[in-house]
C-alpha cells in the first residue's frame, strides 16, 4: 500500500483476515458471475461498490482489485468472440491506444480527488465517489432498459467529423472514419475503466453501435477487447501504488466463473425483455444499497 494510502485508510489490512472474507468475496463473485451469464451483460460495475458497501473496502483498493478482476474475466471471454469473428482488430487496437491512456489517467483523477478536492479526507473522498457510482448505475439500469439501438443507415458521428486523418474500417465495412474521434472515443471509455473500475459492456457497446457504427456482434467483441486492455493499463498504474489485491481478484474470478455456469443455465428458462427489466432493478437495487450507505454517513458526520 502506498504511504498516502496507509495514511487514509490505515484499517484496510483488517480486511484480509480469515476464511470468512475469501468466502464473501467469492460468494460476491458468485453473485457478479451468475449476473453475467444471467442476463448476457458483465456485472463488473457492480463490482466496486458492493465491495465498499457490503466489505467495507475503500474505494482505491477495491477499484484497482476490479480492474484485475476485469483483467481476467475479459481475457476468459475473448478468445470466444475472436473465433467467432466478433472483434474487429484494426477498431479495436485504435480504440485500445485511446483508452490505455485514459486509464491511465482516470487513476491519477481518483488521485487528483482523493488529495486536491477531498484534501485527503477518506470520508468525503467516499461520499464523492459513492454520488458518481449512483450516477453510473442510474445511466447503466436506464440502458440496459432501453435495450440496445443500432444504427441503421447513414454516417456514423464518427463519419461525419470533419477531423482528420481518417482511416477505413473495413472489417467493420466503415470508411472515412476520424481517426482522432475514435481516438477520443477509446479515451473516455478508458478514463471511466481507470475512474471507476468497471468494465462497462452495458456502457461501452452502446457508444460502439451508436458513434462509431458496429453492427452489435462486433460491438460487443470489439467492446470486449477494448476494455480488457484498458484494464490491464489501470492495473498496472494501481499496482505500482500497491492498490491492487490479488486475493481479492482471485475470489471474485473464483465465484465468478461458477456463476457464469449457472446464471447461463438459467437464462435459457426466462424471457429477453423480463431479463432486461430484472437486470435494470437489480442495479437500481445497488444504487439504492449505496445511496443508503451514502445517507447514514452524511447522518453520522
Amino acid at each position: 500500500m502506498s504511504e498516502l494510502q496507509a495514511i487514509l485508510f490505515p484499517e484496510f489490512s483488517s480486511y484480509l483476515n480469515g476464511p470468512a472474507l475469501w468466502a464473501s468475496l467469492a460468494g460476491l463473485g458468485l453473485v457478479v458471475g451468475v449476473l453475467t451469464g444471467l442476463f448476457g451483460v458483465g456485472g463488473g460495475f457492480l463490482v466496486v461498490p458492493l465491495l465498499y458497501v457490503l466489505l467495507g473496502i475503500p474505494y482505491p483498493i477495491a477499484i484497482g482489485s476490479s480492474l484485475s478482476f476485469i483483467v481476467g474475466t475479459s481475457a476468459a471471454g475473448l478468445p470466444k468472440h475472436i473465433r467467432a469473428g466478433n472483434v474487429d482488430r484494426k477498431t479495436a487496437l485504435i480504440l485500445a491506444g485511446g483508452s490505455m491512456i485514459g486509464a491511465v489517467a482516470g487513476d491519477y483523477i481518483q488521485e487528483v480527488l482523493i488529495v486536491c478536492v477531498a484534501g485527503g479526507d477518506e470520508a468525503y473522498f467516499s461520499s464523492i465517489m459513492s454520488v458518481l457510482f449512483i450516477v453510473l448505475l442510474l445511466t447503466t439500469a436506464w440502458l440496459v432498459f432501453r435495450g440496445r439501438r443500432e444504427h441503421h443507415s447513414g454516417k456514423t458521428p464518427v463519419q461525419r467529423l470533419p477531423l482528420g486523418p481518417y482511416v477505413n474500417l473495413t472489417g467493420a465495412g466503415l470508411d472515412h472514419v476520424s481517426l482522432p474521434g475514435l481516438l477520443v472515443v477509446g479515451l473516455d471509455v478508458g478514463v471511466v475503466t481507470g475512474l471507476f473500475g468497471v468494465g462497462g459492456g452495458v456502457l461501452f457497446v452502446p457508444i460502439l453501435l451508436l458513434l462509431v457504427g458496429l453492427d452489435a456482434h462486433k460491438a460487443v467483441g470489439t467492446s470486449l477487447a477494448v476494455v480488457m486492455l484498458a484494464a490491464v493499463a489501470g492495473t498496472l498504474k494501481k499496482g505500482f501504488g500497491y492498490d491492487v489485491s490479488l486475493l481479492i481478484s482471485l475470489c471474485l474470478l473464483l465465484g465468478s466463473s461458477i456463476g457464469a455456469q449457472a446464471g447461463a443455465w438459467l437464462c435459457m428458462k426466462l424471457h429477453a425483455q423480463k431479463l432486461r427489466r430484472a437486470f435494470a432493478a437489480v442495479v437500481l437495487a445497488a444504487a439504492v444499497l449505496l445511496a443508503g450507505k451514502l445517507f447514514h454517513q452524511w447522518l453520522g458526520s
